[in-house]
């Protein structure tokens, strides 16, 4: 029988408006720069809802209404070695505020945040996988959600 494993949880938010999505870039020592969606680590006890409002509002400084999910991610490519991580990628929308540098409380490696059409994805966008599925659909509004709910949601 093997180990038990204790990946990561991790939530990013899938914000678009006018055919354009939220991007931040990470841009650490020793690692080539990416871009995302935003979004992060869940603290412990954390749901992934409130990790991805959180997360948004240290950041973009916005804050988020969530639709929904669109992917979640396990499997080789988000193990580091440490339990690996599971993400989830949910879809929303700015209920107040407007993205632009914060503090970057919880991230000293964000440096930039944008607006990106569909179409010019940088490169070096992550997960590969979100990117086929948006250009398959065409905008992140057509992407099928599973709904978000809690244990004591099904009452």
């Amino acid at each position: 029988m093997g180990r038990n494993r204790s990946p990561r949880l991790k939530a990013r938010v899938l914000v678009e408006r006018d055919g354009r999505i939220l991007l931040v870039r990470h841009a650490k020592r020793k690692q080539k720069a990416f871009w995302c969606l935003p979004g992060g680590n869940a603290d412990p006890g954390e749901s992934i809802a409130e990790a991805a409002r959180r997360e948004l509002r240290e950041e973009t400084g916005v804050d988020v209404e969530l639709e929904g999910a669109v992917l979640i991610l396990d499997g080789p490519d988000a193990y580091t070695g440490d339990g690996g991580a599971v993400e989830v990628i949910l879809r929303g929308s700015i209920a107040a505020g407007e993205p632009g540098p914060t503090d970057h409380q919880g991230d000293p490696y964000l440096d930039r945040i944008e607006w990106r059409a569909l179409d010019d994805l940088p490169p070096s966008f992550r997960p590969a996988s979100l990117a086929a599925l948006l250009a398959a659909a065409g905008s992140a509004a057509a992407l099928p959600l599973v709904p978000l709910a809690g244990w004591g949601d099904d009452d």
